[in-house]
């Protein structure tokens, strides 16, 4: 099998009643908005989100980078989990740009991305997962965006999510890190 940016899980890969369960848990917690590490960048994401810190989700999480890093990637990754999951909520108008998940500081040894999608495809118009792999393959991969699809790519690949136009998208995020930064 050749390598790939994204290795993806379609739709159900996390079962419903496991999407339904993660959002009912955080049902009531409050959403803050999402900055990013780049304050210079104006505008750069409009979403609100909040850190989950529940051991069977990380557990999960690191489940499916575990797999597709020794499938896919085979990056040295850390043993240590160095980053709570993230859970996105996009509502009408709210997006994230351009960007990539690897950079200075905390963020100079991430090597995998992992976004769930938590929502039902038709529950929500817009919000989509787009990675600019021009760098890897010379194009554009849309992520799928079936309730419970799962996704793991490169943290250095730039990617976005496009502003919804009606209803809610959830999505559940992680970050792997290695000890040391990819090259």
């Amino acid at each position: 099998m050749n390598w790939t940016p994204c290795w993806q899980w379609q739709k159900g890969e996390i079962p419903n009643e496991i999407c339904d369960y993660i959002l009912n848990s955080i049902d009531g917690k409050l959403y803050e908005k999402g900055t990013t590490s780049n304050h210079n960048k104006k505008q750069a994401r409009n979403v609100n989100i909040q850190f989950n810190n529940s051991n069977w989700i990380n557990g999960m999480l690191c489940g499916y980078i575990r797999y597709a890093n020794h499938e896919n990637f085979q990056y040295n990754l850390s043993n240590e989990d160095k980053e709570s999951a993230q859970i996105s909520k996009y509502s009408k108008g709210e997006y994230y740009k351009d960007h990539i998940d690897f950079g200075n500081g905390d963020h100079l040894t991430r090597k995998l991305s992992i976004t769930v999608q938590l929502s039902d495809e038709n529950d929500y118009e817009g919000g989509d997962l787009i990675f600019d792999v021009n760098n890897f393959e010379g194009h554009k991969i849309q992520a799928f965006r079936g309730k419970g699809s799962v996704i793991v790519f490169d943290s250095r690949i730039t990617h976005k999510v496009t502003p919804v136009n009606r209803g809610v998208r959830y999505s559940l995020v992680k970050w792997y890190h290695g000890d040391e930064p990819l090259k």
